[in-house]
């Protein structure tokens, strides 16, 4: 299940949210949680259920707590036909495109963070911007070397981190070749991406070979 305590950190870094955040009710506990902590799920034109990680897709949603095992059961036990009251279709790969729509938002957020000048890529750069801003998340490639990611553990002084994805896809989601760290500053992106980062870890597991994190795949 995603990290409670992750959660709870980055609840309370996240901008206060408004009125219509509310909270919603997991389809296999039943148990109440804020919106932003559960996992959307819609039904598409043709009829077949599909994540929507965003929040941002029409129509009617069903919620759920970001736990592997928790999906597995929504989808065999029929609880996403009963939380539409409707006949709906299950895809098969439903897990891989709800992990590869989870990845996907991580490295959409990344995008924005860098493009609002929130993050520094490369270890000089991290370097200097460390001494100049308070760090929010540090940025590491799942595929850096150990001293790599020690030095730049050191320089976040106790920020989370984010190691998720290899340099090739951190490299493209910041806008270069590879990325192997990478620091950003405290605020709205570095908590949204700890929220997002704890949704996903809930799924671990769900992929045989873990493509979703490094080449995330079509969404249907």
């Amino acid at each position: 299940m995603a990290d409670a305590a992750v959660m709870t950190e980055a609840r309370e870094r996240a901008p206060k949210p408004s009125r219509e955040t509310g909270v919603r009710r997991c389809i296999v506990t039943r148990a109440k949680r804020p919106q932003g902590e559960l996992l959307r799920f819609v039904v598409d034109p043709e009829g077949w259920v599909a994540p929507d990680v965003a929040m941002r897709l029409p129509g009617r949603g069903v919620w759920l707590t970001p736990d592997l095992a928790l999906l597995k059961k929504a989808i065999k036990g029929g609880r996403f036909r009963a939380g539409f009251k409707a006949d709906v279709n299950v895809p098969d790969d439903l897990i891989a495109r709800t992990t590869a729509a989870l990845d996907r938002r991580l490295l959409e957020l990344l995008g924005l963070a860098r493009s609002a000048g929130q993050v520094a890529a490369g270890w000089e750069q991290a370097r200097e911007f460390a001494q100049k801003r308070p760090v929010g998340l540090a940025i590491v490639a799942s595929d850096a070397a150990e001293g790599a990611r020690r030095k730049l553990l050191g320089l976040a002084q106790g920020a989370p981190a984010l190691d998720r994805f290899d340099a090739a896809t951190l490299g493209r989601a910041l806008g270069r070749e590879r990325v192997v760290n990478a620091l950003m500053s405290r605020g709205k992106f570095a908590a949204l991406i700890m929220l997002e980062a704890a949704r996903r870890r809930g799924l671990d597991g769900g992929l045989d070979d873990g493509a979703a994190a490094t080449t995330p795949s079509g969404e249907g």
